[in-house]
Protein backbone atom coordinates (compact mmCIF):
# COMPACT_ATOMS: atom_id res chain seq x y z
CA UNK A 1 0.00 0.00 0.00
CA UNK A 2 1.27 3.47 -0.88
CA UNK A 3 2.59 5.54 2.02
CA UNK A 4 1.79 8.95 0.65
CA UNK A 5 2.46 11.83 3.00
CA UNK A 6 0.73 14.76 1.29
CA UNK A 7 -1.89 16.55 3.33
CA UNK A 8 -4.64 18.99 2.64
CA UNK A 9 -2.12 21.71 1.82
CA UNK A 10 -1.60 19.80 -1.46
CA UNK A 11 -5.25 19.80 -2.43
CA UNK A 12 -6.55 21.88 -5.30
CA UNK A 13 -7.59 25.44 -4.54
CA UNK A 14 -11.17 26.30 -3.69
CA UNK A 15 -13.03 27.71 -6.67
CA UNK A 16 -13.70 31.45 -6.54
CA UNK A 17 -16.09 32.80 -9.19
CA UNK A 18 -15.67 36.26 -10.70
CA UNK A 19 -19.27 37.05 -9.73
CA UNK A 20 -22.34 35.44 -8.16
CA UNK A 21 -25.83 35.95 -9.55
CA UNK A 22 -28.81 35.13 -7.33
CA UNK A 23 -32.20 34.60 -8.93
CA UNK A 24 -34.92 36.52 -7.14
CA UNK A 25 -36.89 33.38 -6.25
CA UNK A 26 -33.76 31.78 -4.74
CA UNK A 27 -32.92 34.46 -2.21
CA UNK A 28 -34.89 33.04 0.71
CA UNK A 29 -33.40 29.53 0.74
CA UNK A 30 -31.07 28.72 3.62
CA UNK A 31 -28.66 27.03 1.23
CA UNK A 32 -28.29 30.31 -0.67
CA UNK A 33 -27.26 32.02 2.57
CA UNK A 34 -24.81 29.20 3.30
CA UNK A 35 -23.10 29.56 -0.10
CA UNK A 36 -22.97 33.37 0.00
CA UNK A 37 -21.40 33.26 3.45
CA UNK A 38 -18.43 31.47 1.87
CA UNK A 39 -18.09 34.09 -0.90
CA UNK A 40 -17.98 37.30 1.09
CA UNK A 41 -15.32 38.87 -1.17
CA UNK A 42 -17.10 38.11 -4.47
CA UNK A 43 -19.53 40.59 -6.09
CA UNK A 44 -23.16 39.45 -5.79
CA UNK A 45 -25.95 40.55 -8.14
CA UNK A 46 -29.65 39.83 -7.95
CA UNK A 47 -31.33 38.85 -11.23
CA UNK A 48 -34.92 38.12 -12.19
CA UNK A 49 -34.10 34.86 -13.96
CA UNK A 50 -31.14 33.09 -15.52
CA UNK A 51 -32.47 33.16 -19.09
CA UNK A 52 -31.77 36.82 -19.74
CA UNK A 53 -28.32 36.57 -18.18
CA UNK A 54 -27.43 33.66 -20.46
CA UNK A 55 -28.50 35.61 -23.56
CA UNK A 56 -26.39 38.60 -22.58
CA UNK A 57 -23.44 36.38 -21.72
CA UNK A 58 -23.44 34.57 -25.07
CA UNK A 59 -23.28 37.83 -27.01
CA UNK A 60 -20.37 39.28 -25.05
CA UNK A 61 -17.89 36.35 -24.91
CA UNK A 62 -15.78 34.54 -27.48
CA UNK A 63 -15.19 31.34 -25.49
CA UNK A 64 -18.70 31.13 -24.05
CA UNK A 65 -18.22 27.76 -22.36
CA UNK A 66 -14.85 28.57 -20.79
CA UNK A 67 -15.92 31.97 -19.53
CA UNK A 68 -19.23 30.62 -18.24
CA UNK A 69 -17.41 28.57 -15.62
CA UNK A 70 -16.22 31.77 -13.95
CA UNK A 71 -19.73 32.99 -13.09
CA UNK A 72 -21.88 31.25 -10.49
CA UNK A 73 -25.68 31.42 -10.53
CA UNK A 74 -27.78 30.36 -7.54
CA UNK A 75 -31.09 29.17 -8.91
CA UNK A 76 -34.24 27.23 -8.08
CA UNK A 77 -34.71 23.97 -9.96
CA UNK A 78 -38.22 23.50 -11.34
CA UNK A 79 -39.48 20.05 -12.26
CA UNK A 80 -38.42 16.54 -11.28
CA UNK A 81 -34.88 16.10 -9.97
CA UNK A 82 -34.68 12.32 -10.36
CA UNK A 83 -34.35 10.74 -13.81
CA UNK A 84 -33.02 7.62 -15.49
CA UNK A 85 -29.44 7.67 -16.69
CA UNK A 86 -29.18 8.62 -20.39
CA UNK A 87 -27.05 5.50 -20.93
CA UNK A 88 -30.37 3.79 -21.68
CA UNK A 89 -30.05 4.83 -25.32
CA UNK A 90 -30.76 2.74 -28.43
CA UNK A 91 -28.61 -0.38 -28.68
CA UNK A 92 -26.73 0.23 -25.42
CA UNK A 93 -26.68 -1.93 -22.30
CA UNK A 94 -27.50 0.28 -19.33
CA UNK A 95 -26.89 -0.28 -15.64
CA UNK A 96 -29.68 0.32 -13.14
CA UNK A 97 -28.74 3.95 -12.49
CA UNK A 98 -30.55 7.16 -11.71
CA UNK A 99 -29.24 10.71 -11.72
CA UNK A 100 -30.00 13.90 -9.86
CA UNK A 101 -28.79 17.21 -11.28
CA UNK A 102 -28.07 19.55 -8.40
CA UNK A 103 -25.59 21.64 -10.34
CA UNK A 104 -24.77 22.45 -13.94
CA UNK A 105 -21.39 22.89 -15.64
CA UNK A 106 -17.97 21.97 -14.24
CA UNK A 107 -14.99 24.00 -13.14
CA UNK A 108 -12.63 21.59 -14.91
CA UNK A 109 -12.00 21.81 -18.65
CA UNK A 110 -11.52 18.31 -20.04
CA UNK A 111 -11.04 18.25 -23.80
CA UNK A 112 -13.54 15.42 -24.33
CA UNK A 113 -16.31 16.85 -22.13
CA UNK A 114 -19.74 16.67 -23.78
CA UNK A 115 -20.85 19.72 -21.77
CA UNK A 116 -18.94 21.95 -24.22
CA UNK A 117 -21.66 21.15 -26.73
CA UNK A 118 -24.56 20.32 -24.41
CA UNK A 119 -24.30 23.58 -22.44
CA UNK A 120 -23.29 25.86 -25.29
CA UNK A 121 -26.56 27.80 -24.99
CA UNK A 122 -26.54 27.95 -21.18
CA UNK A 123 -22.88 27.86 -20.15
CA UNK A 124 -22.98 29.43 -16.69
CA UNK A 125 -21.98 27.58 -13.53
CA UNK A 126 -25.33 26.94 -11.82
CA UNK A 127 -26.12 25.58 -8.36
CA UNK A 128 -29.69 24.71 -7.42
CA UNK A 129 -30.53 25.72 -3.87
CA UNK A 130 -33.99 24.17 -3.28
CA UNK A 131 -32.60 20.96 -1.80
CA UNK A 132 -35.68 20.56 0.42
CA UNK A 133 -37.72 19.89 -2.74
CA UNK A 134 -35.21 17.25 -3.81
CA UNK A 135 -35.50 15.34 -0.54
CA UNK A 136 -39.30 15.40 -0.62
CA UNK A 137 -39.25 13.98 -4.14
CA UNK A 138 -36.73 11.24 -3.31
CA UNK A 139 -38.61 10.22 -0.16
CA UNK A 140 -41.79 9.83 -2.18
CA UNK A 141 -40.13 7.74 -4.90
CA UNK A 142 -38.15 5.50 -2.55
CA UNK A 143 -41.25 4.89 -0.43
CA UNK A 144 -43.40 4.17 -3.47
CA UNK A 145 -41.02 1.42 -4.67
CA UNK A 146 -39.74 -0.30 -1.50
CA UNK A 147 -38.62 -3.45 -3.35
CA UNK A 148 -36.42 -1.57 -5.80
CA UNK A 149 -32.84 -0.50 -5.05
CA UNK A 150 -31.97 2.94 -6.42
CA UNK A 151 -28.41 3.84 -7.36
CA UNK A 152 -28.44 7.63 -7.52
CA UNK A 153 -25.58 9.72 -8.86
CA UNK A 154 -25.06 13.48 -8.94
CA UNK A 155 -22.27 13.66 -11.53
CA UNK A 156 -23.97 13.73 -14.93
CA UNK A 157 -23.55 17.41 -15.88
CA UNK A 158 -21.12 18.44 -13.17
CA UNK A 159 -18.43 16.98 -10.92
CA UNK A 160 -20.00 15.75 -7.67
CA UNK A 161 -17.29 17.10 -5.38
CA UNK A 162 -15.23 19.75 -7.19
CA UNK A 163 -17.29 22.55 -5.63
CA UNK A 164 -18.17 20.80 -2.38
CA UNK A 165 -15.96 23.06 -0.25
CA UNK A 166 -17.99 26.02 -1.49
CA UNK A 167 -21.38 24.43 -2.25
CA UNK A 168 -21.57 21.65 0.35
CA UNK A 169 -24.25 19.38 -1.08
CA UNK A 170 -22.56 16.36 0.49
CA UNK A 171 -23.30 17.67 4.00
CA UNK A 172 -27.01 17.37 3.18
CA UNK A 173 -27.02 14.37 0.85
CA UNK A 174 -25.00 11.96 2.96
CA UNK A 175 -27.18 12.10 6.11
CA UNK A 176 -30.28 11.75 3.93
CA UNK A 177 -28.98 8.61 2.19
CA UNK A 178 -27.70 7.19 5.49
CA UNK A 179 -31.37 6.81 6.45
CA UNK A 180 -32.55 5.11 3.25
CA UNK A 181 -33.19 1.36 3.14
CA UNK A 182 -33.38 1.01 -0.64
CA UNK A 183 -31.09 3.68 -2.07
CA UNK A 184 -27.38 4.31 -2.57
CA UNK A 185 -25.69 7.62 -3.35
CA UNK A 186 -22.76 7.74 -5.76
CA UNK A 187 -20.57 10.84 -5.70
CA UNK A 188 -18.58 10.72 -8.94
CA UNK A 189 -15.58 12.99 -9.20
CA UNK A 190 -12.13 13.87 -10.52
CA UNK A 191 -11.66 16.03 -7.44
CA UNK A 192 -9.73 15.65 -4.23
CA UNK A 193 -12.11 17.90 -2.25
CA UNK A 194 -13.18 15.35 0.35
CA UNK A 195 -13.02 17.44 3.54
CA UNK A 196 -16.78 17.36 4.05
CA UNK A 197 -16.90 13.60 3.48
CA UNK A 198 -14.28 12.99 6.14
CA UNK A 199 -16.28 15.12 8.59
CA UNK A 200 -19.42 13.01 8.18
CA UNK A 201 -19.93 10.48 11.00
CA UNK A 202 -21.63 7.79 8.89
CA UNK A 203 -20.59 6.50 5.41
CA UNK A 204 -23.58 4.14 5.12
CA UNK A 205 -25.20 3.93 1.65
CA UNK A 206 -22.58 6.20 0.05
CA UNK A 207 -20.11 5.23 -2.67
CA UNK A 208 -17.45 7.71 -3.76
CA UNK A 209 -16.10 7.03 -7.23
CA UNK A 210 -13.28 8.57 -9.19
CA UNK A 211 -12.80 9.00 -12.92
CA UNK A 212 -9.17 8.19 -13.55
CA UNK A 213 -6.81 8.18 -16.51
CA UNK A 214 -3.04 7.87 -16.95
CA UNK A 215 -1.20 10.98 -15.79
CA UNK A 216 -0.07 11.68 -19.36
CA UNK A 217 -3.74 11.81 -20.43
CA UNK A 218 -4.64 13.98 -17.43
CA UNK A 219 -1.90 16.46 -18.33
CA UNK A 220 -3.04 16.77 -21.94
CA UNK A 221 -6.79 16.21 -21.88
CA UNK A 222 -8.07 16.97 -18.34
CA UNK A 223 -7.11 20.58 -17.69
CA UNK A 224 -7.47 21.93 -14.19
CA UNK A 225 -8.02 18.53 -12.55
CA UNK A 226 -6.03 17.07 -9.66
CA UNK A 227 -3.26 14.62 -10.46
CA UNK A 228 -3.86 10.89 -10.52
CA UNK A 229 -1.99 10.45 -7.24
CA UNK A 230 -3.99 13.20 -5.52
CA UNK A 231 -7.24 11.55 -6.61
CA UNK A 232 -6.11 8.15 -5.39
CA UNK A 233 -4.82 9.55 -2.12
CA UNK A 234 -8.23 11.16 -1.57
CA UNK A 235 -9.83 7.79 -2.33
CA UNK A 236 -7.57 6.08 0.21
CA UNK A 237 -8.66 8.54 2.90
CA UNK A 238 -12.31 7.82 2.08
CA UNK A 239 -11.64 4.09 2.35
CA UNK A 240 -10.03 4.64 5.75
CA UNK A 241 -13.14 6.58 6.80
CA UNK A 242 -15.32 3.60 5.80
CA UNK A 243 -16.71 4.74 2.44
CA UNK A 244 -17.14 2.28 -0.40
CA UNK A 245 -15.23 3.43 -3.49
CA UNK A 246 -15.38 2.82 -7.22
CA UNK A 247 -13.32 3.81 -10.23
CA UNK A 248 -14.27 4.77 -13.76
CA UNK A 249 -11.64 4.34 -16.46
CA UNK A 250 -13.72 6.46 -18.78
CA UNK A 251 -13.09 7.69 -21.33
CA UNK A 252 -10.32 5.31 -22.33
CA UNK A 253 -8.26 7.19 -24.91
CA UNK A 254 -6.28 5.16 -27.43
CA UNK A 255 -3.31 7.41 -28.00
CA UNK A 256 0.07 5.92 -29.05
CA UNK A 257 1.45 3.66 -26.30
CA UNK A 258 -1.90 3.40 -24.51
CA UNK A 259 -1.27 -0.20 -23.36
CA UNK A 260 1.77 0.83 -21.30
CA UNK A 261 0.01 3.89 -19.92
CA UNK A 262 -3.05 1.95 -18.73
CA UNK A 263 -0.93 -0.84 -17.22
CA UNK A 264 0.95 1.79 -15.23
CA UNK A 265 -2.35 3.41 -14.24
CA UNK A 266 -3.62 0.15 -12.79
CA UNK A 267 -0.35 -0.47 -10.95
CA UNK A 268 -0.68 2.97 -9.37
CA UNK A 269 -4.35 2.38 -8.49
CA UNK A 270 -3.50 -0.74 -6.51
CA UNK A 271 -0.57 0.99 -4.82
CA UNK A 272 -3.18 3.15 -3.10
CA UNK A 273 -6.31 0.99 -2.85
CA UNK A 274 -6.70 -2.70 -2.02
CA UNK A 275 -8.84 -4.68 -4.47
CA UNK A 276 -11.06 -5.82 -1.59
CA UNK A 277 -12.06 -2.18 -0.97
CA UNK A 278 -13.14 -1.46 -4.56
CA UNK A 279 -16.88 -1.70 -5.17
CA UNK A 280 -16.57 -1.67 -8.96
CA UNK A 281 -14.47 -0.57 -11.90
CA UNK A 282 -16.19 0.66 -15.06
CA UNK A 283 -14.61 0.85 -18.51
CA UNK A 284 -15.82 3.18 -21.25
CA UNK A 285 -14.23 4.38 -24.47
CA UNK A 286 -14.11 7.93 -25.85
CA UNK A 287 -17.44 8.71 -27.52
CA UNK A 288 -19.02 11.88 -28.83
CA UNK A 289 -21.80 13.43 -30.87
CA UNK A 290 -20.67 14.77 -34.26
CA UNK A 291 -21.45 18.35 -33.17
CA UNK A 292 -18.84 18.11 -30.40
CA UNK A 293 -15.84 17.42 -32.63
CA UNK A 294 -15.38 20.95 -34.08
CA UNK A 295 -15.79 22.43 -30.60
CA UNK A 296 -13.04 20.20 -29.22
CA UNK A 297 -10.71 21.01 -32.11
CA UNK A 298 -11.30 24.72 -31.63
CA UNK A 299 -10.97 24.83 -27.83
CA UNK A 300 -8.29 22.12 -27.48
CA UNK A 301 -6.11 22.17 -30.63
CA UNK A 302 -3.38 20.07 -28.96
CA UNK A 303 -5.71 17.11 -28.24
CA UNK A 304 -4.91 13.55 -29.28
CA UNK A 305 -8.55 12.46 -29.16
CA UNK A 306 -8.91 12.14 -32.93
CA UNK A 307 -5.73 10.24 -33.77
CA UNK A 308 -7.79 7.09 -34.46
CA UNK A 309 -10.74 6.43 -36.73
CA UNK A 310 -14.28 6.72 -35.31
CA UNK A 311 -17.63 5.53 -36.60
CA UNK A 312 -21.20 6.27 -35.42
CA UNK A 313 -22.88 3.58 -33.30
CA UNK A 314 -26.49 2.57 -32.77
CA UNK A 315 -27.03 5.56 -30.47
CA UNK A 316 -25.56 8.02 -33.00
CA UNK A 317 -22.39 8.63 -31.01
CA UNK A 318 -19.00 8.22 -32.65
CA UNK A 319 -16.66 5.63 -31.13
CA UNK A 320 -13.44 3.84 -31.93
CA UNK A 321 -13.89 0.96 -34.36
CA UNK A 322 -15.35 -2.12 -32.69
CA UNK A 323 -12.15 -4.26 -32.92
CA UNK A 324 -10.16 -1.44 -31.28
CA UNK A 325 -12.69 -1.13 -28.45
CA UNK A 326 -12.81 -4.88 -27.98
CA UNK A 327 -9.03 -5.03 -27.75
CA UNK A 328 -8.83 -2.10 -25.34
CA UNK A 329 -11.48 -3.52 -23.01
CA UNK A 330 -9.98 -7.02 -23.09
CA UNK A 331 -6.50 -5.67 -22.43
CA UNK A 332 -7.42 -3.35 -19.56
CA UNK A 333 -9.83 -5.87 -18.05
CA UNK A 334 -6.95 -8.35 -18.16
CA UNK A 335 -4.67 -5.92 -16.30
CA UNK A 336 -7.34 -5.53 -13.62
CA UNK A 337 -7.98 -9.25 -13.28
CA UNK A 338 -4.26 -9.87 -12.83
CA UNK A 339 -4.68 -7.91 -9.61
CA UNK A 340 -7.91 -9.58 -8.53
CA UNK A 341 -10.34 -12.01 -10.10
CA UNK A 342 -12.99 -10.80 -7.65
CA UNK A 343 -13.31 -7.26 -9.03
CA UNK A 344 -16.69 -6.17 -10.36
CA UNK A 345 -15.83 -4.81 -13.82
CA UNK A 346 -18.48 -3.46 -16.15
CA UNK A 347 -18.63 -1.59 -19.45
CA UNK A 348 -20.28 1.81 -19.70
CA UNK A 349 -22.57 2.73 -22.63
CA UNK A 350 -21.63 -0.27 -24.74
CA UNK A 351 -23.55 -2.73 -26.89
CA UNK A 352 -24.54 -6.23 -25.89
CA UNK A 353 -22.24 -7.50 -28.67
CA UNK A 354 -19.23 -5.72 -27.16
CA UNK A 355 -20.12 -7.07 -23.72
CA UNK A 356 -20.25 -10.62 -25.02
CA UNK A 357 -17.10 -10.17 -27.09
CA UNK A 358 -15.09 -8.91 -24.12
CA UNK A 359 -16.47 -11.03 -21.27
CA UNK A 360 -18.02 -14.01 -23.04
CA UNK A 361 -21.37 -13.23 -21.41
CA UNK A 362 -23.94 -10.47 -21.00
CA UNK A 363 -24.44 -8.74 -17.61
CA UNK A 364 -27.58 -10.79 -17.02
CA UNK A 365 -25.43 -13.95 -17.04
CA UNK A 366 -22.86 -12.59 -14.61
CA UNK A 367 -24.04 -13.13 -11.04
CA UNK A 368 -21.82 -10.36 -9.62
CA UNK A 369 -23.08 -7.72 -12.08
CA UNK A 370 -26.66 -8.83 -12.67
CA UNK A 371 -28.02 -6.75 -9.80
CA UNK A 372 -26.70 -3.56 -11.43
CA UNK A 373 -28.26 -4.03 -14.84
CA UNK A 374 -31.58 -3.48 -16.52
CA UNK A 375 -31.44 -4.72 -20.11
Amino acid sequence: MHNKTIGYDALTAVYQPDAVFVEHNSKAYSFTEEILSRLSHVPVYEIKDIGQLEKEFKVSRSDVFGEGKKNLVLSRFNGSFLKKCPGASPGMVCCNYYIVNLSKNCIYDCSYCFLQDFLNNNPLQVAYVNVEDLFLELENVFTQFPDRTFRVGTGEITDSLALDALIPYSQLLIPFFNRQENALLELKTKSDRIENLLDQPDPTNVIVSWSINPQQVIDLEEKGTPSLENRLYAASLCVKKGYRVGFHLDPIILSPGWEKLYRELIETLFDFISASKIEWVSLGSFRYQSSLKPIIKSRHPETLLFTGEHLPGKDGKFRYLRPLRNNAYETIRGFLQEKSKELNIYLCMETKEIWEGVTGKSPRNDEKLDRFFDL
